[in-house]
Formats: C-alpha cells, sequence, structure tokens
C-alpha cells in the first residue's frame, strides 16, 4: 500500500499561496507558451486559469507570467524566471515531502502489510 497525497501551501489567512494545481497550470504554459492553451489542456476555462495565475501572482507577491497580447507569433504567455524557480522548488519540496510521507507511512501502517 502506497500513500497518495497532495501539497500545498497556505498564507496565515488559509489562503493558498501554491499548490499543485497552479504548479500544473503554470508548467502547461511553460510548455504551450500559451495560457490559452495551457487552460485547454487541463480542461478549464481560460478564466478560471487566469484567475488562479492572478491569486497566485497577488498571495506570492511575485510576477509569475509574462502576458504579450496579439496571438499568433507576438502574443503568448511565457514564465518568468521567479515563475520557473517557482515550479522547481515547489517540486523539490514534493518530493522530498513524498519520501518522508511513504516512509513514516510504511513505518507507521507495517502492520497493515498484506502476507
Amino acid at each position: 500500500m502506497k500513500p497518495e497525497f497532495r501539497l500545498w501551501i497556505e498564507n496565515e489567512e488559509g489562503e493558498q499561496l501554491i499548490g499543485e494545481g497552479i504548479l500544473e497550470l503554470l508548467q502547461e504554459i511553460e510548455k504551450t507558451g500559451s495560457l490559452n492553451q495551457a487552460s485547454q489542456q487541463l480542461n478549464m476555462s481560460y478564466r478560471t486559469a487566469w484567475g488562479k495565475v492572478e491569486k497566485a501572482e497577488e498571495r506570492l507577491d511575485l510576477e509569475l507570467v509574462i502576458r504579450r497580447a496579439g496571438g499568433g507569433s507576438t502574443g503568448g504567455t511565457t514564465l518568468t524566471d521567479k515563475g520557473r524557480k517557482l515550479i522547481a522548488k515547489f517540486s523539490e519540496l514534493k518530493g522530498a515531502v513524498g519520501a518522508e510521507v511513504e516512509n513514516k507511512f510504511s513505518e507507521i501502517f507495517s502492520d497493515f502489510k498484506q502476507n
């Protein structure tokens, strides 16, 4: 039995600062170069995706994406260096926490293993 977990970080007011949802959205923006395409890939509306990015930027007080109007070859959305760093650091944290959760889960629930 392997534990499944989702990781997110909240501020003092209980508002989510960063979590797997915004992480996935930022990764998709990085891959596609477009908030619109990223939202389509994740089956969410453009408005929802835009709102998630704006909330994260506001709560973290960071610019995560650069928006260029125009569409085609002149428009699009790219990540800032801070946005890329946030992805890397959160992914690193998730990996470390995940490994610890698995270890502790195995240790604590070892008597539940099937023979």
